[in-house]
């Protein structure tokens, strides 16, 4: 390739030597904003060009479907040659290729179920039901512990015998129980979940060296991009494929290491030389996206975590403002502040909506902004909603096209709660009858032997629905003209219009996936895929299509969560809530590590930044999240106060206007205080000390609506009336 020489002196020194290193594995430590998809996206095309690798045996692994398509994206532009395709793809994708080529070793059909979390769900849902396990506690509180508890088990390699033999406690003892009945229900109807994929993988390399080997020849190089994100199981999936061998190159950064909920573990970056001796390591410091004064402040605040590599970032954009921390008088003066910098940003500065982000720590800390920011009528959009795929009329439909070629029961279950005059006691007959027959239900629905209408005529429309659409998908027509034909034939698009609300939702949520679907259609390649049947192909990429589904709107305030902006950068970055148990949680005050994660997560959050930084959080209102008095983290304590402006006391008054005070501005000390002193709240009004305790003020307001209040000392919204 006659650019490669052009596409190399476009790189700095370190991103250069890590294009060129192929003689020995890499760890490319790759500071925030140091353009490391770059350096990742040139090397495969070196790779191809300068090494000579044909481009089929290289693979390259990453965690979400976004960053997958991305590189898949960087990479053709630089080819620029459609014939050359390397292996680029998510670490599940990659597991599901591996298990359908396989399948017949595993005793797996080739056309297995992926079940996504709903489906897991809706499972555990019905085995808790059926099996009356744990009838005292909240039912929902138990799912959710035991979707995350079994997916722990399995990423430790552990089955449910294993479990049940070492669970001591009586509430571990109920969750092994529920998944012995989960796996033994999986396996029955030949279904994998998202952690199967990887475990099954693992037991075949395992357990079949010349699978393994088969798979080791295939690949001349293999690259890992967000490295510090592997947990032990994909770290173990790497090694078979690359023990022995100089073929390696890994991507990440440690100080963003915040995934250890999903079984992340630092080591596995920092401790690489471990297990790959004669590895070398190249440190990507030089940041492209950021300006000096924010890398300063986030250099300084990730050095107080002590179990960390020592790196210091760095940019030649010397200009920009210093960031800024504001404190609220309460989540609505915060909402309110922020609102207001964004209106006067957007018109004095020549800022668009879509240059904020809108940063927090929970969920939960966004309601305050909706609401401000739907009252000033700007326009946002909030990421963590509803995803398209999660919706219900998106999950019908998806249930149309996995039942006429998985046949799997999930499915078809869902199908015979859509229709019509079809109840519960309706379903177990035909569950019964299935289970006579030794048939699964849609087999009982659509048999030539119309046993199901002998059950309920009502079932009629639904069966012929499910019989053309099984023809077509065994004829390979286009995915679209089988969705069309099943939604319908079935009713299920008269029935989703009769139903819908007056601004369409539903419809047009249908109308967007019958367009991606037709998308699908378009660009269907068999070699691509590795796969000749095109719903098949079609509803891997559905199952493996893991939560990157949000759809990005054109100039709207984004408001998200710090996980959820990993791998992002805006203009301006607020980030808000940076509250004692709140940010950090109370919960990771009681670790060492945990506390180190959340702050690398804050150092993730203030490294999105490009041109502005502000950090906001709450002082003196009450909350029930921190059981008392609203405070500052110890966060904003840890930032160096030569790196910030600061803004205290914001306080929206009755009339709307907003009011604040510089730093420096003194407020009597705390210490002054005494029982029986006239006092004035900036919220509460005023007040009479009526008690006098080690670190906190009880103060009787003259307003009977907020009445007594504990204050802690020191609170600088509280003032001695002179």
């Amino acid at each position: 390739m006659h650019e490669m020489t052009k596409l190399l002196e476009n790189l700095n020194k370190q991103q250069r030597q890590a294009v060129e290193i192929v003689d020995s594995p890499l760890r490319i430590v790759a500071g925030a904003g140091s353009g490391k998809t770059r350096v990742i996206t040139t090397k495969i095309a070196y790779l191809i060009d300068h090494v000579g690798i044909k481009s089929t045996k290289i693979l390259a692994l990453t965690f979400t479907n976004k960053a997958a398509r991305e590189m898949k994206d960087r990479v053709q532009k630089i080819l620029q040659n459609e014939a050359l395709n390397p292996f680029i793809s998510t670490f599940h994708s990659f597991c599901a290729r591996v298990l359908r080529e396989e399948a017949p070793i595993l005793n797996l059909p080739k056309h297995f179920n992926i079940l996504d979390t709903a489906d897991q769900r809706t499972i555990l849902r019905q085995l808790i039901k059926a099996h009356d396990l744990s009838p005292e506690i909240n039912v929902v509180k138990f799912e959710k512990k035991a979707l995350g508890q079994i997916s722990d088990w399995k990423n430790g390699l552990l089955s449910p015998d294993d479990v049940l033999e070492t669970s001591a406690n009586p509430d571990d003892r109920e969750v092994a129980k529920l998944y012995k009945l989960y796996d033994e229900r999986l396996r029955s109807e030949k279904a994998l979940d998202f952690d199967d994929l990887q475990v099954y993988t693992y037991h075949l390399f395992s357990n079949y060296p010349e699978v393994l080997e088969k798979w080791r020849k295939r690949f001349d190089y293999v690259m890992v991009d967000e490295f510090q994100d592997t947990n032990d199981l994909q770290f173990e999936l790497i090694r078979f494929l690359t023990k022995g061998r100089n073929d390696l190159t890994v991507v990440g950064d440690p100080d963003q290491t915040i995934y250890s909920w999903r079984g992340a573990r630092v080591e596995i970056i920092t401790n690489f030389q471990k297990y790959y001796p004669n590895a070398k390591t190249i440190v990507l410091n030089e940041n492209y996206r950021s300006t000096q004064q924010i890398l300063d402040l986030a250099n300084d605040f990730i050095e107080q975590n002590h179990h960390r590599e020592k790196k210091l970032i760095f940019t030649q954009n010397l200009g920009g403002k210093r960031p800024e921390v504001k404190e609220a008088a309460s989540r609505y003066a915060e909402a309110r502040y922020i609102t207001s910098m964004i209106e006067k940003m957007v018109k004095n500065d020549g800022y668009q909506y879509n240059d904020f982000f809108i940063l927090y720590r929970a969920n939960y800390w966004s309601q305050e902004f909706e609401k401000v920011l739907t009252n000033a009528k700007i326009p946002y959009q909030l990421v963590g909603a509803i995803k398209f795929r999660e919706r219900k009329v998106i999950k019908d439909a998806m249930a149309f096209l996995k039942v006429i070629l998985l046949q799997d029961n999930l499915s078809m279950e869902r199908l015979l709660h859509l229709t019509p005059k079809v109840g519960e006691v309706t379903q177990q007959k035909l569950t019964l009858l299935a289970q006579e027959k030794g048939l699964n239900l849609y087999e009982v629905v659509t048999s030539p032997e119309n046993e199901a209408l002998a059950v309920t005529k009502h079932l009629e429309t639904l069966r012929n629905a499910l019989i053309q659409g099984e023809q077509l998908a065994n004829n390979q027509a286009p995915v679209t003209q089988i969705l069309e034909t099943l939604l319908d034939l079935s009713g299920y698009w008269e029935q989703v219009k009769i139903l819908d609300n007056d601004e369409k939702d539903n419809q047009n949520h249908l109308k967007a996936l019958l367009d991606q679907v037709q998308r699908f259609d378009d660009e269907f390649d068999p070699e691509r895929y590795g796969e000749s049947n095109p719903l098949l192909a079609f509803l891997q990429e559905e199952a493996l299509t893991s939560g990157d589904d949000n759809q990005q709107e054109p100039n709207k305030v984004t408001l998200l969560t710090i996980h959820s902006a990993k791998g992002l950068e805006n203009k301006v970055v607020f980030i808000a809530g940076v509250n004692q148990d709140v940010f950090p949680s109370r919960f990771s005050m009681m670790r060492t590590d945990s506390l180190e994660e959340e702050r690398r997560a804050l150092y993730v959050a203030m490294t999105r930044a490009k041109e502005r930084l502000i950090l906001s959080y709450v002082q003196g209102e009450y909350s029930r999240l921190s059981n008392g008095l609203l405070q500052a983290s110890r966060f904003i304590r840890e930032l160096n106060q030569d790196l910030i402006d600061i803004e205290r006391n914001i306080f929206v008054h009755n009339d709307g206007v907003i009011t604040s005070q510089p730093a420096s501005t003194k407020t009597m000390a705390a210490s002054e205080f005494q029982k029986g002193d006239l006092v004035n709240h900036i919220l509460f009004g005023d007040g009479i000390v009526i008690k006098v305790y080690e670190t906190e003020y009880q103060i009787a307001f003259n307003n009977p609506k907020f009445g007594v209040q504990i204050l802690v000392k020191g609170n600088p919204v509280l003032r001695k009336k002179i």
